[in-house]
């Protein structure tokens, strides 16, 4: 191939399995199997693009699928063999291992005799899946070895069968190659434009299947790449996903009970309350959004706003709790009294909510707002309230990811990990994702998703292993695995959402994390 695919960073970011968004790779299937390959041409990302399909994966010999064969004859922990000599110039450039329809077609051609159609019908049959089809095909293979002559009968059979299993579901190369040329570049995209990358990718999860699932993986794996995501705020909300000084800010319209028009609104009330006060909002005093913004919203869009941080450039002073506590205490008000304070706002410039309320506690005699004794006395409880608050208006971490991961989708300032300020974990999920290898390697971790899968084969036979995907504040980790003895021992703590640590090792020769001990945080 030309020296226009000799981009070391795009090569680097497959041998990493930085593949989330990758055209054909973006899967934690393809994410595996493209670190264990690390192709470095366009021929071997062809081949790993063909070999990650069910024919490959489904196919073993000796105990391995033909993909793992593929992948250690590659790095050279495994001698490079052929199912019959007479396949060696056939299968040379796949390490022995049958990978494409083409490959099965010259097969046929030279043991068999078969022409380019009758090859062609193999291929056909093959991918059709009929059984009587492919007895018929058969026959005429095992006749055609014979008069050839070139392997026996009980070779011929091995070699048709071996051909069936390993070109189910199959790729012919043109198709992969073309695939190829289009998961390079589309590697090439994150690993060089990857502000760009990810936010095209982010706008375009609302297109998928499961679109807060989406957006939590591509967040996630955007910490691999030092982009942090932000949740929007005054200082910088737009109605859909941006990327700021290198971050990435969720977008209005991006919050759950913000969609579509809803979304609009609260844009078209950020303008209009610019427009009544003459200046930006980020010049705002919190009375001034209350009183000016807050009105312009309902209160559902009010609260989900104040529940993910959107009011924070307070420089600290106004927290979530905060901010929906003196907006419950605002709501309790009659209009009458609310367009009181509205009105009378421009002189009396009130620094905080409560001198607001103290002055319109006795607006009956004033000719305010309150034309009741009761509600004077409702007015001066409120205000006592403000005072002494029932409760502690800081942000509990752990109600922060509960608030985030219901408007969002997803945590975004922090983990339920860095909640738990835990001080076990020697090492972080982006060091081992990043390649790090070793013994007693300790990680702090919420548990996001656990497969298990039966063994059919050895002394554990019938017994259940785990696979695990977890997630730090640095990344996340789809590459942990509990053997039966250890998920038996620690079963009753493994459950998605929990918080734990993960001790094991990562050897040499694989990227996992194979887990010896788990301890609760």
């Amino acid at each position: 191939m030309s020296n226009e695919y000799d981009d070391k960073a795009t090569w680097r970011l497959f041998a990493e399995g930085k593949t989330k968004g990758v055209f054909q790779l973006e899967s934690n299937l393809g994410k595996s199997w493209s670190k264990k390959l690390s192709p470095n041409n366009i021929e071997e990302l062809s081949a790993l693009i063909a070999i990650i399909r069910p024919g490959c994966l489904k196919a073993f010999v000796d105990g391995k699928s033909m993909t793992q064969h593929f992948i250690d004859r590659k790095h050279g922990r495994e001698e490079v063999t052929y199912l019959h000599e007479s396949l060696e110039e056939i299968l040379l450039p796949t390490y022995g291992v049958l990978v494409y329809q083409e490959q099965s077609m010259r097969i046929a051609q030279k043991i068999a005799g078969f022409n380019l159609e009758e090859a062609d019908e193999l291929r056909k049959a093959i991918g059709k899946k009929k059984a009587d089809l492919m007895a018929k095909v058969k026959t005429k293979f095992i006749k055609g070895a014979k008069k050839v002559g070139m392997v026996n009968k009980e070779e011929a059979e091995q070699i048709f069968g071996w051909i069936e299993a390993s070109s189910r579901y199959a790729f012919n190369k043109s198709h992969s190659i073309s695939y190829a040329v289009c998961s390079y570049w589309s590697a090439f995209e994150k690993a060089h434009r990857t502000e760009s990358f990810f936010l095209a990718y982010l706008y375009y999860a609302n297109e998928k299947q499961d679109p807060h699932q989406e957006v939590y993986e591509l967040i996630s794996e955007a910490k691999l790449f030092n982009l942090q995501t932000r949740t929007p705020s005054l200082a910088n909300f737009q109605s859909k996903f941006n990327v700021k000084r290198h971050k990435i800010y969720f977008g209005i319209k991006d919050i759950k009970s913000l969609t579509g028009k809803t979304g609009d609104k609260v844009v078209e009330a950020v303008k209009l309350a610019e427009e009544e006060l003459k200046k930006k909002i980020t010049k705002f005093t919190w009375v001034e959004i209350i009183l000016y913004f807050s009105t312009k919203i309902n209160s559902t869009g009010f609260k989900a706003l104040a529940s993910i941080g959107f009011f924070r450039d307070f420089d600290g002073s106004v927290t979530r709790n905060k901010a929906l506590y003196d907006y419950e205490i605002f709501r309790t008000l009659t209009k009458a009294e609310q367009t009181w304070l509205i009105k009378n706002f421009p002189s009396k410039k009130w620094d905080n909510f409560t001198d607001a309320l103290k002055d319109l506690a006795p607006t009956k005699k004033n000719g305010g707002g309150t034309s009741k004794v009761e509600r004077n006395q409702i007015v001066e409880n409120e205000i006592q309230l403000l005072l002494n608050p029932p409760y502690d208006l800081t942000d509990d971490p752990n109600w922060v990811i509960d608030q985030e991961t219901k408007f969002l989708g997803c945590p975004i300032t922090m983990t339920r990990v860095e909640a738990s300020n835990t001080s076990y974990a020697n090492t972080s999920c982006k060091d081992i994702v990043n390649g790090k290898k070793g013994k007693n390697l300790c990680v702090a971790a919420s548990v996001n998703r656990i497969s298990e899968y039966k063994i059919k084969k050895g002394n554990s036979k019938g017994e259940t292993m785990a696979f695990l995907t977890i997630e730090d504040e640095s990344a996340i980790l789809d590459s942990v695995v509990l053997f039966p003895k250890v998920k038996n021992k620690y079963k009753y703590i493994l459950y998605e959402g929990n918080n734990l640590v993960f001790c094991g090792s990562v050897s040499k020769k694989d990227d996992s994390l194979i887990v010896e001990k788990i301890h609760e945080i």
